[in-house]
């Protein structure tokens, strides 16, 4: 698994800028503690960076002998796509997945199960101090399903495709998995039933949740009984007809307080961070990955703006007489999003 350098100094860093406080219950509380801490960052990091240069200069060295240590005292789900499965058990996460599996619908035949690299789990699981550090919980998405499949699934087959997947868990010696699929709220019974089939071998379940239409608050607190973490996706805010932040602070706080209005229920939430950036023109939209906006930014040698209220970076540049705007994943909206602790909850890095 390969983060940006910037990514891996941030996951790192033992400076903890949250002090204990007592449990915050509303989001102005809650912003206000957090503003009150940003100053001391912004004081101690000299101010949000609005260079392209420093990144030019940095974004490929790190502190090698550190990058293998966790420091962020949450769980953290790290997503890794099959490219970077090359991290030599140096994760700094608890659990991670190189694995997508695909449930087709009706047959319930799994597709994804020939990615599976017996040698590349054994180096992720590195055991220190008696305890095992990376945990494998490949992502098992419902596949093109539609309405129909659902409601077919929902009525007849719950028990079948839990015991395809929980099969499949025990048989390849997966710690859990995750699952991805629509409609979680109307999937209350084949979730419940997957969870506690996981439970009765000491695998763990781990829900994907979007931030629109997914759960409520008393829906979230009921599937806490058999799920483990939820997995929120909290990126991917702006459309390609808007452009706009990936992920604005006041819009993740708000995800943060529907799902668990008040912070002792946060233990299971995971919050996502991004570390993509999206790049915008002529009405469109395209994800991009670190090493692109390290070739825009040397191509074009833009000048970062941040955004106070975003609390994110962007640059625009023109190409082939087209205007570009880019949101990329910046170290500084990073790290204000993994030092906030006052939600007291867990990450999920999304490559």
């Amino acid at each position: 698994m390969e983060f940006s350098p910037e990514v891996l100094e941030v996951l790192s860093d033992t400076i903890s800028v949250i002090t204990s406080q007592d449990l915050i219950l509303t989001r102005e509380e809650s912003s206000q503690i957090r503003y009150q801490h940003l100053s001391s960052i912004i004081d101690a990091m000299g101010e949000a960076s609005t260079k392209y240069s420093p990144i030019l200069e940095e974004h490929d060295t790190y502190d090698i002998g550190n990058a293998g240590v966790k420091r962020f005292e949450g769980v953290t789900l790290a997503y890794a796509t099959i490219s970077q499965k090359s991290s030599k058990g140096n994760l700094t996460s608890e659990y991670t997945l190189g694995i997508d599996y695909r449930a087709q619908a009706n047959q319930y035949e799994l597709s994804g199960g020939h990615d599976v690299d017996q040698d590349w789990i054994k180096e992720v699981r590195v055991n220190v101090s008696g305890k095992t550090r990376g945990k494998i919980v490949p992502r098992f998405q419902l596949h093109n399903w539609n309405q129909m499949d659902y409601q077919y699934m929902i009525n007849d087959e719950v028990h079948s495709l839990v015991n395809v997947l929980s099969t499949e868990c025990r048989n390849r010696g997966f710690d859990g998995m995750v699952l991805e699929g629509w409609y979680p709220g109307l999937l209350r019974d084949f979730i419940r039933n997957l969870g506690n089939e996981l439970h009765k071998f000491s695998r763990e379940l781990i829900l994907v949740l979007s931030p629109r239409n997914s759960l409520t608050a008393a829906q979230y607190e009921d599937f806490s009984q058999f799920v483990d973490f939820f997995s929120v996706m909290t990126y991917d805010y702006s459309q390609q007809n808007t452009p706009g932040p990936n992920a604005p602070i006041r819009w993740v706080e708000d995800t943060i307080v529907s799902f668990t209005p008040t912070p002792i229920d946060r233990g299971k939430l995971l919050l996502g961070l991004n570390m993509y950036g999206v790049d915008f023109s002529n009405g469109q939209m395209e994800f991009i990955v670190g090493s692109t906006i390290i070739k825009k930014l040397k191509q074009h040698k833009p000048r970062m703006r941040w955004d106070k209220i975003f609390e994110e970076h962007r640059f625009q540049y023109q190409e082939n007489g087209i205007s570009h705007e880019v949101c990329p994943s910046s170290l500084d909206s990073i790290w204000l999003k993994i030092t906030a602790q006052d939600y007291h909850s867990g990450r999920s890095v999304r490559d």
